[in-house]
């Protein structure tokens, strides 16, 4: 039974999908709000609660809140709700940032004696910034730029976990938090660069990829600590 709202985040996701592919905008609407809430349920389900687990789980439910609530707004087209939904996710991978720091700080991490392991998250993000500027409003440069740091912190958080966990669950972690780098990558490039056709699909299958993927290593952690 606990598996059960896994089964049916899979199930909303395909039909998310599957509304993006044909253009059915209602089920897209009616889909995408339930995707989150459905992650968080199964984590509560996925292990007993211990008091040394409560805070890591507890900070990913509130980026699943924070999540839900960007989803929600994003789906608005108007620049404030944009706005507005770029701070949601930016809390979102704050409360990332915060769950998987208590696992390991910066201070003792994998990054804190191989510097160069963060190069690569540190330059995508300022690279795609630069080739962005011009086509960003200069209301929201400020907050897209302060986003994008935000979120490479994040997948510099997952990346720090490196030898801190099993090989097998910071991979999953890993490639969640480059998926939700690509994820919000593709929404900038077609809000201010080139638009491109299944530029949506792409957007959301990324990103529900890596959600997925973060919240699955999560449950790995959680499920590693109740033993």
């Amino acid at each position: 039974m606990k598996n059960l709202p896994l089964l049916a985040f899979f199930t909303i996701a395909l039909l998310h999908l599957f509304g993006l592919t044909v253009g059915n905008n209602t089920l897209v609407i009616s889909t995408k709000p339930l995707l989150m809430p459905l992650l968080g349920v199964w984590l509560i389900a996925t292990a007993s609660l211990r008091k040394e687990q409560s805070f890591l789980r507890n900070t990913v439910l509130g980026a699943l809140v924070f999540s839900t609530l960007g989803d929600v707004l994003l789906m608005f087209s108007e620049a404030l709700y944009f706005l507005l939904g770029l701070g949601s996710f930016l809390l979102a991978h704050v409360f990332y940032i915060t769950a998987f720091s208590s696992i390991s700080d910066f201070k003792n991490g994998f990054l804190s004696k191989n510097y160069g392991w963060a190069i690569p998250f540190l330059a995508f993000p300022a690279l795609l910034l630069i080739f962005l500027w011009e086509g960003i409003p200069a209301d929201m440069k400020l907050p897209v730029a302060a986003y994008a740091g935000v979120i490479s912190l994040m997948a510099l958080s997952v990346l720090n976990l490196k030898g801190k966990i099993a090989d097998s669950t910071f991979w999953t972690l890993l490639a969640g938090a480059v998926l939700f780098l690509i994820s919000d990558s593709l929404i900038a490039i077609g809000k201010f660069g080139q638009p491109f056709e299944g530029v949506r699909l792409a957007v959301m299958g990324t990103y529900i990829g890596g959600q997925f993927l973060l919240v699955w290593g999560v449950g790995e952690v959680l499920k590693k600590t109740d033993q």
